[in-house]
């Protein structure tokens, strides 16, 4: 049963130049007042506009983010801070082939890298880019051939070898949406296969990759909704035929123990094929968020001990099952998307103690954007500095 959203703070309309404001509630306190206010101006987020460009959006508004043509319109984009506090923002570019924007401390420049073969995806593809804890980036998506492909970065994001084929082909529909992880310090990506059921591709200890079924088949939409989380193992989420949000929890490596999917929600809580964006505190609840039937940015967390679907928005915020992003950092959770009437939507929420029922305290943000995004594109946001 959803819960009413408890309102604490107020909702700003930013224009572009203002800079961003936090109205928290006076029983917030002045440590956690600073760590929110930090956290939120170095919140950054990105988007490819109908001219094939990257726009980003900070505190600042929302600005092109470089002058290279890098993608479709609208292109699927995966962003990540890097170890030195850069960060490197990732597409399927517009050669079929990964495009890297990464900025220079040493400047407010962007340089774009393409690294790789050509061809070998769909332009504008959906891909993940994730950071171990050592500080080495993964990145992965589905080429058309069906293979995921995959590529690592041990320094800072600079070309290389390119991305390479992990999995055998055929595994998933050209272009699907993939969730990257590791597991015991070794990168994994999991991906809703051809036959509609949870596969992972795990790099194992010996250097090769394996490709190992997560949960039975025709249970889910084939390339569809699914996210991951990589902190106290690895939990896998995806969008049910059924409308329910399943669990798959990895508990010792790309090794069945048997995994048994998990429905974390009732029936007809998510779209099917739905987007998904999930994150895990450190010693804290999980949170998968979803653009709802009804248009309400919504989270399923455990964080009262057991699975509560909440609404987090008023209705019609956002496309049902349209794409969203997630970032979290200490105990704030920060999510974006593109809502209605081209504006970006930036929301963070923060747990008081003792933890207040679902859903967290927060305040919705917008940036009215008055460049070519279009709504509902795709979104990453991280963190930068």
């Amino acid at each position: 049963m959803s819960t009413p959203f408890p309102r604490r703070g107020a909702r700003v309309a930013l224009a572009a130049g203002i800079a961003l404001a936090l109205a928290l509630a006076p029983a917030v306190s002045p440590p956690a007042r600073a760590a929110q206010q930090a956290a939120a101006s170095q919140l950054v987020g990105f988007a490819v506009g109908q001219d094939g460009r990257l726009y980003r959006a900070t505190s600042a508004g929302v600005a092109p983010f470089g002058s290279a043509v890098v993608a479709p319109p609208g292109a699927a984009v995966s962003a990540v801070r890097q170890s030195d506090g850069n960060v490197a923002v990732f597409v399927v570019g517009t050669q079929g082939g990964l495009v890297a924007a990464v900025t220079n401390s040493a400047s407010s420049g962007v340089t774009v890298y393409r690294d790789g073969a050509t061809g070998i995806a769909p332009p504008g593809a959906r891909l993940n880019a994730v950071t171990d804890p050592a500080g080495v980036v993964h990145v992965f998506f589905v080429g058309h051939d069906g293979a995921v492909y995959g590529t690592s970065y041990s320094g800072a994001v600079r070309p290389g070898s390119g991305p390479k084929r992990v999995s055998a082909t055929g595994v998933a529909p050209p272009g699907a949406t993939v969730a990257g992880a590791w597991q015991s310090a070794q990168p994994g990506v999991v991906v809703v296969d051809v036959a509609g059921g949870l596969t992972s591709v795990w790099r194992t200890t010996a250097g090769t990759w394996t490709t190992v079924p997560a949960g039975p088949a025709g249970v889910a939409a084939a390339g569809g909704g699914v996210a991951a989380v990589s902190t106290a193992g690895v939990q896998a989420y995806y969008a049910g035929l059924d409308g329910k949000l399943w669990q798959v929890r990895f508990a010792s490596g790309p090794v069945p123990v048997p995994w048994a999917p998990t429905a974390v929600s009732g029936a007809g809580v998510v779209p099917a094929g739905a987007r998904l964006a999930a994150a895990r505190f450190v010693n804290g609840p999980s949170s998968v968020f979803f653009a709802g039937a009804d248009g309400a940015v919504r989270v399923v967390t455990d964080q009262t001990g057991s699975w509560v679907e909440s609404p987090t928005t008023p209705a019609g915020v956002a496309r049902p099952g349209s794409p969203l992003a997630l970032v979290a950092v200490d105990d704030f959770v920060y999510s974006a998307w593109c809502g209605n009437d081209l504006w970006w939507w930036l929301r963070w929420w923060w747990r008081l103690p003792p933890p207040p029922p679902p859903p967290w305290y927060g305040d919705t943000f917008t940036l009215p954007v008055a460049n070519p995004i279009q709504y509902a594109t795709e979104v990453a946001v991280t963190l930068y500095r």
